[in-house]
């Protein structure tokens, strides 16, 4: 007895073995997966000067040495100034014009107009600004992350013209240097 098995049936057949061949061939191989995981976390500037005073919101106060409150015409006082960054990125210290306030408003011979200003970085001895108080500015300082260890001691020093005009003696001058610091 000759039994036919019609193209249909072949074809079937056929793909029913190439099926399970396929699915005993997934279910033999060995598998593995893994995944990876990380936390990304933005890093800190944060500007601080000589002994972790921030100077924000509230300006940070300082003395410059003996005489700087009866300055007479020819007289020089200066102060230390350590600045550093107590974040962990590292940064870029500049220094904007500082704000003045006379004590007088704003007289015709006014005391500002007679003081300059030398600021140095002491650990390179490099001369950042050499000008007058009102136009003092520089940038581009660097000032590594880590802290107070890291950081640069500026030589801030003050002069009284020795040619001021007896109009501005008596005044006081109130000055606000705004240093900032930018991700390097």
């Amino acid at each position: 007895m000759d039994v036919k098995i019609s193209t249909r049936a072949k074809v079937l057949a056929a793909i029913g073995i190439i099926a399970v061949a396929a699915v005993g061939a997934t279910l033999a191989a060995f598998t593995d997966t893994g995944n990876v995981e990380t936390t990304f976390t933005s890093g800190t500037l944060d500007l601080k000067f000589d002994d972790d005073q921030d100077g924000n919101p509230d300006n940070y106060l300082v003395d410059f040495s003996a005489g700087f409150d009866n300055l007479a015409p020819g007289d020089s006082v200066d102060l230390d100034l350590l600045v550093y960054n107590s974040g962990t990125i590292d940064a870029l210290l500049s220094l904007g014009a500082p704000i003045l306030t006379n004590s007088e408003g704003t007289p015709a011979t006014a005391l500002e107009d007679y003081l300059t200003v030398v600021i140095t970085d002491t650990g390179t001895s490099t001369e950042l600004f050499n000008g007058t108080l009102a136009s003092a500015s520089f940038t581009g300082l660097d000032i590594s992350s880590g802290g107070a260890a890291n950081g640069t001691t500026l030589n801030i020093v003050v002069s009284f013209d020795s040619a001021a005009p007896v109009g501005a003696a008596g005044q006081g001058v109130t000055v606000v240097f705004p240093f900032e610091a930018t991700q390097a």
